[in-house]
């Protein structure tokens, strides 16, 4: 009885085995056809989107012009996030005051205006 049963969990155990196998290569075979082919896996291939290399350089060549924040009148400084009409006219009358911003960092000088508003604005805004 002992060796009909280990031979029943040796049956099993390869059976076990060999599927586990093949489970493993059908896998792998499906992560290289998407891994090298994704348009496979896309529904319809005829409709994946290709960057137009013209477009690419263009938007290279072209960069959005930065908000000169030394000349910038009040209602160009209230297009920025997080300024609103009055923190712009405390950025104006402190440029008034003080002189042109010798960097972006030193608008952390003016009140109400903090570190991580700073932080937004940097992307979007110059001193030349």
């Amino acid at each position: 009885m002992a060796k009909q049963i280990e031979g029943i969990v040796a049956k099993h155990y390869w059976r076990a085995v060999a599927f586990l196998v093949a489970v493993i290569l059908i896998g792998a075979g499906f992560w290289s056809l998407r891994r090298f082919n994704p348009a496979l896996f896309l529904g319809k291939p005829d409709f994946i989107a290709v960057p137009n290399e013209n477009q690419s350089q263009q938007s290279v060549q072209e960069k959005p012009a930065l908000l000169n924040i030394n000349t910038a009148i009040t209602e160009e400084l209230e297009t920025l996030s997080g300024i609103g009409p009055q923190m712009a006219e405390r950025i104006i009358q402190y440029r008034e005051k003080h002189g042109p911003f010798a960097s972006v960092d030193a608008l952390t000088e003016v009140k109400g205006l903090g570190e991580k508003t700073l932080e937004k604005l940097k992307p979007f805004i110059s001193v030349e």
